[in-house]
């Protein structure tokens, strides 16, 4: 519980640094950053690198991050680059192979 509630605050602190930027249309009551800020944050505060993506039908693509002790995010980007919570947690697994970890 701790671990989402730190990403939601990054997430909101982000949304708030934002709201002079010109907003991409995304879904109502998610927390939305710009992509570049938030994978900086998931690598800084969860050591956390991106494992896989994938483009869905409706145009955005959806992110899968995990650290190497198993946490995980999912989020989705917009085509304009603005970035969704989708969710996260602990316990990924397979985790990540920690070499992957060791030169960033």
């Amino acid at each position: 519980m701790t671990r989402f509630l730190k990403m939601l605050l990054a997430a909101v602190s982000l949304e708030l640094a934002m709201l002079a930027s010109a907003a991409a249309q995304v879904p109502a009551g998610l927390p939305c950053a710009n992509r570049a800020e938030v994978v900086e944050h998931l690598g800084k505060i969860f050591g956390e690198r991106q494992l896989g993506r994938g483009l869905a039908d409706s145009g955005v693509v959806i992110e899968l991050f995990a650290g190497p002790e198993g946490s995980f995010t999912i989020f989705a980007t917009t085509p304009r680059g603005r970035s969704c919570f989708i969710a996260s947690g602990e316990g990924w697994e397979p985790p990540p192979p920690q070499e992957g970890f060791a030169a960033r």
